[in-house]
């Protein structure tokens, strides 16, 4: 049938073009669980132990009794669903997957099967799912719908926060709502979270900036962008602030220094681009940064300017020999990073 994206799947399910099989796969594998509840709900009801409802663990999955749940009748009802969670094509024997793919391919009009990965990787690399699993998803793309669930950029995810707290009576303004979605690293569970957060605190009145920094949740890898940019914009009195802050948070020295270097690397590798004429979507291309590290490149466009490519270098090498003397020198780990700072700030 198709391979839909997640509003084009939402839109189907919501005009009752339900098809024989689904296939979800995807990183936002909160978004990509959401979507499967809703589906099961709407097709068996609520009722988690109906007779028209079948969830299979797809680790532990035997085909014979696959194929006994997707040729049941449906008991007072229109159809029978059959739920298969974290089913891992590429640990199939090839009769297995030949049996399986002839279960995909002889669906009945009265059975929906749902595939739904949220606890395995089917990936081979960053894009690509594995040969076998390829293979399961081209047939449900054939037989019925396929829908990759993958992170969404800010800009994308600013219009659903937008919509989510206009329906709870609160407004907030697009620049604010791709914060957020920054914040949150557009992992769409934060998002939502958030959202409940931030519409029961500012009932009836619009979101601001300052009521995201006081009421959401810190995230490290977020502050090490901004302790990055302190540092390369020699703002000392920023970057020891922020260290202090990270500090009360309980986050450990290895964390943060670990979360500085990827910053860093970012800012390495944003840096050597612009200096052969590349563009942001070459290095997001180049460097298979995932949809919601995008913004990453943002970040780290903007600090690398007017800064050499020696400093960003001497300040990776300051990281790695802090991140060695915490983990094997007896000295206090706040002194190994402060005094690497200190380094990194040095003209």
């Amino acid at each position: 049938m198709a391979l839909m994206n997640d509003a084009e799947l939402a839109k189907s399910i919501r005009e009752g073009n339900i098809q024989r099989v689904y296939y979800f796969y995807g990183k936002d594998t909160a978004v990509l669980e959401a979507y499967t509840k809703k589906l099961i709900v709407k097709l068996a009801g609520k009722d988690e132990n109906s007779l028209n409802l079948h969830k299979l663990d797809g680790r532990k999955l035997k085909m014979s009794e696959l194929w006994d749940c997707c040729n049941m009748l449906p008991c007072f009802a229109d159809r029978v669903v059959v739920a298969v969670n974290d089913l891992n094509a590429e640990q199939l024997s090839k009769d297995d997957l030949d049996y399986l793919m002839s279960i995909v391919e002889d669906l009945s009009e009265t059975t929906t099967l749902i595939f739904y990965a949220t606890g395995v990787d089917l990936y081979k690399n960053k894009k690509s799912l594995t040969d076998k699993n390829e293979k399961l998803n081209k047939l449900c793309q054939k037989v019925g719908v396929s829908c990759e669930f993958a992170y969404k950029t800010p800009a994308d995810l600013a219009k659903t926060i937008i919509t989510k707290l206009q329906k709870r009576g609160c407004t907030i303004s697009k620049d604010n709502a791709s914060y957020l979605a920054q914040k949150c690293l557009c992992e769409q569970a934060a998002i939502n979270s958030e959202i409940e957060k931030l519409s029961s605190y500012a009932v009836d009145r619009e979101i601001t900036r300052e009521d995201i920094d006081e009421l959401c949740m810190r995230r490290l890898d977020a502050d090490a962008f901004r302790l990055s940019g302190f540092i390369l914009k020699r703002n000392a009195k920023a970057a020891f602030s922020l260290v202090s802050e990270l500090y009360d948070m309980q986050v450990s020295t290895l964390a943060i220094i670990g979360s500085m270097t990827n910053s860093f690397c970012d800012v390495y590798r944003a840096r050597c681009a612009t200096s052969n004429g590349k563009t942001q979507s070459d290095i997001a291309s180049d460097f298979n940064y995932p949809r919601n590290r995008e913004f990453a490149i943002k970040y780290a466009l903007s600090d690398c300017r007017n800064v050499s490519d020696e400093r960003i270098r001497r300040c990776i090498k300051a990281l790695f020999e802090a991140d060695s003397q915490a983990k094997f020198s007896r000295v206090d780990d706040r002194i190994i990073l402060e005094r690497a700072i200190t380094t990194m700030l040095e003209r």
